[in-house]
């Protein structure tokens, strides 16, 4: 399949088959596509978590409720697996350290790239996937031995999708996006 044909197909899934579960080779396949992107310096700042066993799930799933009861993923006790992105320290290059005076400088976006890439390799695997950016990030500390200062920046949702028909995407006009050479 063309890539631009998975980019247009791919979509975030909120709705999960509850009760299925992922076989373990499969996430590790999914965890190479977030291994073998790019990064700043080739700094990899970045350590994933997967989350596969039900008593793990609950305690994720109840880390994904915040400040009362919200919460960007109400459809989380059906997910198969989860895969927590926890940001560390990035060794870059010292040009990169004086110009930015900040070694993270790239971390976010790496992360980001990380689990896009494997939002796809899921997508490729027949699964559904849904970045969730909300969390409480004392209850992962506590609950997944994340050390305190090691931000969890993203947690990615792993399933097999209730519905995996395409959608039309709506998405802003290419000219409205981009411009050639200069600002317009």
């Amino acid at each position: 399949m063309d890539f631009l044909d998975i980019m247009r197909q791919r979509k975030s899934c909120r709705a999960y088959q509850p009760g299925k579960t992922i076989p373990r080779e499969t996430l590790l396949k999914i965890v190479e596509a977030g291994r073998l992107s790019p990064s700043g310096c080739n700094s990899q700042p970045w350590k994933f978590i997967v989350v596969d066993s039900p008593e793990a799930k609950a305690k994720l799933c109840d880390a994904l409720v915040v400040d009362g009861g919200a919460t960007g993923a109400p459809w989380r006790g059906d997910v198969s697996a989860f895969i927590i992105f926890v940001e560390q320290p990035a060794k870059v290059m010292p040009v990169v350290v004086n110009h930015y005076r900040d070694t993270q400088r790239f971390a976010q976006g790496d992360i980001g790239a990380a689990c896009m890439n494997m939002c796809h390799e899921a997508f490729s695997l027949n699964l559904g996937s849904c970045i969730i950016g909300m969390n409480d990030q004392a209850k992962l500390e506590e609950y997944f031995g994340i050390p305190q200062g090691h931000e969890a920046r993203l947690v990615l949702a792993l399933g097999y999708p209730v519905d995996a028909s395409p959608v039309d995407k709506i998405r802003k006009p290419l000219d409205e996006i981009c411009s050639f050479n200069y600002w317009k």
